[in-house]
């Protein structure tokens, strides 16, 4: 009888030891995951980020031909004109200080940011195409 129990406690403390050991292997593998997911997180911040600051500096060569650009009509028309071409540069720079700033956005707000800021940046890039047709029926 002794020797049942003796061989019934082995078997339990086998029986958790490998218990132990399965649930050590899924968290080291939960683990890796996780660090994965944070490297593909980081990589796509950074390739978010290159590509905004490049639609950023491509903005700003626009803004500067439309700065350039200058109207035959009158004064008042002119004067419209580059108020609005100053509102352009504007939000360009609040899109520049925004990417620039947006290394302090945590990653549960990162989905939330991104799609924030692509959706100012589509509304800048129609804006700047506006002016430019703006400025061709002016210039008629």
């Amino acid at each position: 009888m002794k020797f049942l129990k003796i061989m019934l406690s082995g078997a339990i403390v086998v029986s958790g030891l490998v218990s132990f050991a399965q649930e050590n292997k899924k968290a080291a593998k939960a683990r890796q995951e996780l660090s994965e997911a944070k490297a593909d997180s980081a990589a796509d911040f950074l390739k978010f980020k290159q590509e905004a600051e490049t639609n950023i500096r491509e903005n700003k060569k626009k803004i500067a031909a439309l700065k350039a650009k200058k109207s035959d009509t009158d004064k008042e028309v002119n004067e419209k004109y580059n108020k609005k071409v100053l509102v352009l540069e504007q939000k360009n720079n609040a899109l520049k200080k925004k990417i620039d700033e947006s290394n302090t956005t945590k990653t549960s707000a990162w989905s939330s940011f991104k799609l924030g800021f692509n959706c100012d940046m589509k509304e800048l890039g129609n804006d700047l195409t506006n002016m430019k047709t703006e400025l061709y029926e002016i210039s008629k």
